[in-house]
C-alpha cells in the first residue's frame, strides 16, 4: 500500500517540475562562479543550430513557480539569428546544459553587474532569485 501511495504522489508531480530541479544545480553553480555554459534550448536541435553559449547570471522563481535563468547569450539561435543579447530562458524549455570554460565578455560582466529587477519592461514575473 505504501509503494502504492509513493507513485501516486509522483504521478502529480508535473514533468517539468521535475525537468526544472534537473538543471537548477548547475545553473546555480555557473551563476555564483561566472561561468560559461553550452545549452540546447527548445527546438534548438530541429531548426539545426548549435548550442546556445551563455553566461549564466541568475536563476530565479518566477510569480507562477516556475524557474528561469537570465544571462548573456553570445551564441544562439533566435528567430535564425546569431546575435548577443540578455536573455530570460525557461527551465522546462531547456534540453541540455554542459558547464564550459570561458570568461565573461565585458557587455555581460556589465548586465551582471547592474543587476536585474525580475521585469521585462513594466512585466514583472520574477517572484525571487534562487542564487546568482
Amino acid at each position: 500500500m505504501k509503494m502504492f501511495k509513493a507513485l501516486a504522489v509522483l504521478a502529480l508531480i508535473p514533468v517539468s517540475a521535475m525537468a526544472q530541479e534537473k538543471f537548477e544545480t548547475e545553473l546555480c553553480e555557473a551563476a555564483k562562479t561566472n561561468r560559461t555554459i553550452k545549452m540546447v534550448y527548445d527546438k534548438d536541435a530541429s531548426k539545426g543550430c548549435a548550442p546556445r553559449l551563455i553566461d549564466v547570471h541568475q536563476v530565479a522563481i518566477g510569480n507562477n513557480g516556475s524557474l528561469y535563468m537570465h544571462g548573456w547569450q553570445f551564441r544562439g539561435c533566435t528567430k535564425g539569428r546569431d546575435f548577443e543579447a540578455k536573455r530570460i530562458f525557461k527551465f522546462e524549455k531547456i534540453k541540455s546544459v554542459e558547464l564550459i570554460d570561458g570568461m565573461f565578455g565585458e557587455k555581460s560582466q556589465a548586465a551582471k553587474d547592474a543587476g536585474w529587477n525580475g521585469c521585462i519592461g513594466s512585466n514583472c514575473f520574477i517572484k525571487e532569485n534562487i542564487c546568482e
